[in-house]
């Protein structure tokens, strides 16, 4: 795991019951402990959504609350691409790259969970087994999704706050590749969080391109539920006006409406926002080239 070793400075090494735990050393104790009781009785902790086979989410309690996330890597060869830090993708559902995306977004980006600890398990050394992501909890929230659920009415007031949080993302340099609302909290002071980083963009390739993907991607993933695709463009358009004023229309018009009016495959919109050949090599098949 040496490929974590330049983001996990200002973190102090454990073991915990067989486990390696990288721990936030101003928070050291209290996590230990808070990790200590949940390997003793993990079944008398809440779980926060339905436990599956290879995965499990958690609230743990101590001196604060965090989220505790389980994930079980089943595939040998995702075992060892995430010991050995090998493959640069940043799609991948596990708590390796999410921990790496937490680590490396601006610090100023005061919307996102901050890491608490990180833990893993390996099977002959080299064979990385489980993993364990410890966040700050965002007590009071609720998702994006639920609150429109019982407040429908409240879907154009809320998506104009959304797309202001995507160009706060976009200005402090990164990308949430998937900003669905169940990924945005609503909180008590009526700010909006992101949580679920396993899918990140460390960095934004093109501007013009991101806005595109954002506001495309989020109507069809699935704020479509609850607005009007007329709607929809209509917030958005006035949105943009306002706030990008000088927004390249050449770049951002074929990307939003390929995003907005199609399903894109998983590997292409992750390749697309990491990658500046396959970003570019995107747009002239969207221009014809």
């Amino acid at each position: 795991m040496f490929h974590l070793k330049s983001i996990s400075k200002e973190f102090v090494r454990t073991k915990l019951q067989r486990n390696q735990f990288l721990i936030a050393r101003d928070q050291f104790s209290g996590v230990q402990a808070a990790l200590r009781r949940f390997f003793d009785a993990p079944q008398d902790c809440k779980t926060l959504d339905p436990l599956e086979e290879t995965r499990g989410v958690y609230l743990l309690e101590g001196t604060q609350q965090w989220v505790l996330k389980y994930n079980h890597l089943t595939s040998w060869k995702k075992q060892l691409t995430n010991f050995f830090g090998r493959k640069k993708t940043y799609g991948l559902h596990d708590l390796t790259n999410e921990f790496i995306n937490l680590q490396r977004i601006n610090p100023a980006a005061d919307f996102v969970p901050r890491v608490a600890a990180y833990g893993y398990r390996t099977r002959r050394l080299i064979f990385l087994k489980e993993e364990y992501l410890l966040v700050n909890f965002f007590a009071d929230h609720c998702d994006v999704d639920k609150r429109l659920q019982s407040n429908p009415e409240q879907a154009e007031q809320l998506l104009e706050q959304i797309f202001e949080l995507f160009s706060r993302m976009l200005a402090l340099g990164f990308c949430h590749l998937d900003p669905h609302p169940k990924n945005i909290l609503i909180g008590p002071d009526q700010q909006l969080r992101l949580i679920d980083f396993e899918c990140c963009a460390h960095q934004v390739l093109e501007q013009n391109f991101a806005l595109g993907f954002l506001h495309g991607y989020f109507y069809t993933y699935w704020f479509q539920r609850f607005i009007s695709k007329e709607r929809y463009h209509h917030v958005s358009d006035n949105y943009l006006r306002r706030a990008h004023p000088a927004l390249n229309r050449s770049v951002f018009d074929p990307v939003y409406l390929r995003f907005r009016d199609h399903k894109v495959g998983r590997t292409t919109r992750y390749s697309v926002m990491t990658s500046q050949p396959a970003q570019q090599a995107f747009c002239e098949r969207l221009q014809g080239r």
